[in-house]
């Protein structure tokens, strides 16, 4: 991108800014202001320093002398000392000490360990007896060493024989071509190849996909209500992906009531009233016909739309309604890839709310106890929701194997692919059965969206709710801040210090770095808050999440590894301290809030820096009916003319290291004024 200063113009006059003293929370906006405000309020004050950094280490929280998160029943209670080998000390510790916190949650006793003394460690174990005893076989139980069972020879995905594994020598396939040299007899070798595989789908147990009994209101329905519910419901846009293929079923009509999908299920019926929804939300009213009749889908819509509960009830009927028993089967039945590990522990977090027939569910992701995981995978569970690089390490160490999953979802598409996964997903993904169903989610439909879509989909429909072109929900209210680099973090001290008591905030910040500065700045202010970042463990970052869920802390500072797939109740603003580096990422981010029905507020830190952003915040905000301040039009005019002079003048040029100018240390900073 090419620098600000020295392609900045200035010959246009521009507004003057309003001071940092002038922001405030009342739900008026003025054009041409410097800020669009929202609800007018009080400092809070809350004081009370409250951040992970202060906490105790494990030995002090496992200690005599250390504070514990839970109070245990040991105040009178007996006290045991074991020894352990001292090189798997760290297996009852964890990373993090998560570890020894699980072992003392579950066993009611208090643990510390000692120091060790040679090939031992000694642990002491308070507690009453009871106690006692569970913590000492849970960590009897750490101290076996096992090995990996053994995967089901008829659902191996290396398969039983030689040429299925890889291992047949391609001499049986030679030929002598017309200059009398030996080469490789491909059309025989790809037919016994495609031969074997044909072999091998024939052992897999048979699969239903096709569950749906449309309602009889439904079947009714013209092709001109139809299109008229479409149009009224967001202007959902439903079609084919690819080729309409001759002989495929129409596009089912979408349902209009929780009673037409699942009236023939009622213990289905009765999880969703105990959720207390009043209807179905356009995505789910259209996409539940289309994946209860075996349908593979591609869902595009923004976050907060419901998408979740869309693939995830008919995945609980996929599951359930399968030929071959549940104990019987070879491992997992569906398969549920996310992005990050916020977003699948936030999935796990929705399935665990239904509770139908028993079905159990494991997420798994970097970070988290991985023999802890394979444990729970091992002894069986019927949904796995998975990181795309967890879940490849399971798949090579062949605790899972993709070939038994028949219900595929890959959530949140588009930010895998930006996440470098392709080829995590697509190793992974090698072995998977030709018949199974996948279910896409994506918030927009890049090119490479398309080609997953493709190589893994068969005659896949297509739901857009909205436009496909980028769009921020119209529920939040999105205000702009012009301002200098250095002012940013009082104009934040300044917001903060406005807020309501029951506000809950998130602070976007473009760097781990940053994140983690402005939430200690808070915190030595005595401003209650928690971070969540890349650098964090998992233990912490789960930990942020709670208290920011729970109330405990109203201050969320976060990366972007918090714009998706983060659902906190009642979150009134989002702040972008630091522009995102992709617009799309902006959307995502003030997606956090305004969701389930209500409104939010966003306000966006804009620096001379963010230029190369101002014409397509422009559209954002236009498209959103939201006040385009001026001072935004002019950087993106800016910006353009900065680049038709670039391109007439041959490129940047060199600077020589920003010398020649004259400008005299950081140069003018009154670029808007």
């Amino acid at each position: 991108m090419a620098d600000c200063d020295e392609w900045w113009d200035e010959s246009e006059p521009v507004p003057a800014p309003a001071p940092a003293s002038n922001i405030r929370h009342d739900n008026t906006s003025t054009r041409g202001s410097r800020v669009f405000h929202s609800n007018s309020g009080r400092g809070r004050g809350r004081g009370g320093v409250r951040g992970r950094s202060n906490e105790p280490n494990w030995r002090e929280r496992s200690g005599d002398d250390g504070q514990s998160r839970r109070n245990f029943n040991n105040s009178n209670g007996d006290k045991k000392v074991i020894s352990i080998p001292s090189d798997k000390v760290g297996r009852v510790i964890g990373k993090g000490g998560s570890k020894i916190r699980d072992l003392q949650y579950e066993s009611d006793a208090k643990i510390k360990i000692g120091d060790s003394n040679g090939n031992d460690t000694e642990v002491t174990l308070f507690g009453t007896t009871d106690a006692i005893t569970k913590a000492n076989n849970m960590i009897d139980d750490l101290m076996k060493d096992r090995k990996p069972p053994p995967t089901k020879e008829n659902y191996s995905s290396a398969g039983n024989g030689d040429e299925a594994s890889g291992t047949s020598t391609t001499h049986n396939y030679s030929i002598i071509n017309e200059n009398g040299d030996e080469v490789i007899d491909w059309d025989r070798l790809n037919a016994d190849y495609e031969k074997n595989q044909q072999e091998r789908w024939s052992q897999l147990p048979d699969i239903v996909k096709d569950l749906y009994k449309e309602d009889q209101k439904v079947k009714e329905m013209s092709a001109a209500e139809v299109k008229r519910w479409r149009l009224t419901h967001n202007d959902i846009q439903v079609k084919r992906t690819f080729d309409d293929k001759p002989g495929l079923r129409p596009i089912p009509n979408p349902v209009l009531t929780f009673e037409q999908a699942f009236q023939h299920y009622p213990e289905i019926l009765d999880e969703i009233y105990k959720q207390g929804f009043q209807e179905p939300s356009p995505i789910q009213s259209q996409a539940w016909p289309i994946l209860l009749r075996g349908e593979d889908m591609i869902g595009i819509a923004q976050t907060g739309t419901g998408k979740t509960l869309a693939f995830l009830l008919p995945a609980l009927i996929h599951i359930d309604v399968q030929p071959m028993p549940r104990d019987q089967r070879a491992g997992p039945t569906v398969l549920v890839l996310a992005p990050t590990r916020e977003l699948a522990l936030q999935i796990e977090k929705e399935v665990s709310k239904y509770q139908y027939r028993g079905i159990k569910s494991v997420c798994v992701y970097g970070g988290g106890n991985r023999k802890e995981q394979i444990n729970i995978v091992t002894k069986g569970v019927d949904i796995v929701i998975a990181t795309p690089g967890r879940f490849l390490d399971l798949v090579k160490a062949k605790h899972l194997c993709a070939i038994n999953f028949s219900y595929i979802v890959l959530d949140e598409a588009d930010r895998m692919l930006d996440m470098g996964f392709e080829p995590q997903i697509k190793i992974s993904l090698f072995d998977v059965r030709p018949d199974r169903q996948v279910v896409m989610t994506s918030a927009t439909w890049p090119p490479g969206v398309r080609r997953l879509a493709e190589t893994y989909m068969k005659d896949p429909i297509q739901v857009n709710v909205g436009s496909l072109d980028l769009a921020a929900v119209h529920t939040v209210t999105q205000q702009l801040m012009f301002l200098e680099e250095d002012d940013k973090e009082a104009a934040l001290l300044e917001f903060i210090s406005n807020m309501h008591e029951n506000d809950k905030i998130i602070i976007f910040c473009g760097k781990k770095a940053t994140a983690s500065h402005i939430s200690t700045e808070l915190c030595c202010k005595g401003i209650s808050c928690q971070s969540l970042h890349g650098d964090r463990d998992q233990s912490d970052r789960e930990a942020a999440l709670d208290d920011m869920v729970d109330g405990t802390v109203n201050i969320l500072v976060a990366t972007d590894v918090a714009s998706r797939g983060i659902d906190i109740k009642d979150l009134t603003h989002v702040i972008n301290f630091d522009f995102p580096r992709h617009i799309e990422e902006y959307v995502h981010r003030v997606g956090r809030t305004g969701r389930a029905g209500k409104t939010g507020i966003s306000l966006t830190f804009i620096t001379r820096s963010d230029w190369a952003h101002a014409g397509e915040l422009v559209k954002i905000l236009e498209e959103a009916a939201q006040e385009v301040p001026e001072e935004l039009v002019l950087m993106a005019e800016r910006f353009e003319a900065m680049k038709i002079r670039r391109d007439r003048d041959g490129g940047g040029g060199g600077r020589g290291g920003r010398g020649g100018r004259g400008r005299g240390g950081r140069g003018r900073r009154d670029f808007f004024f």
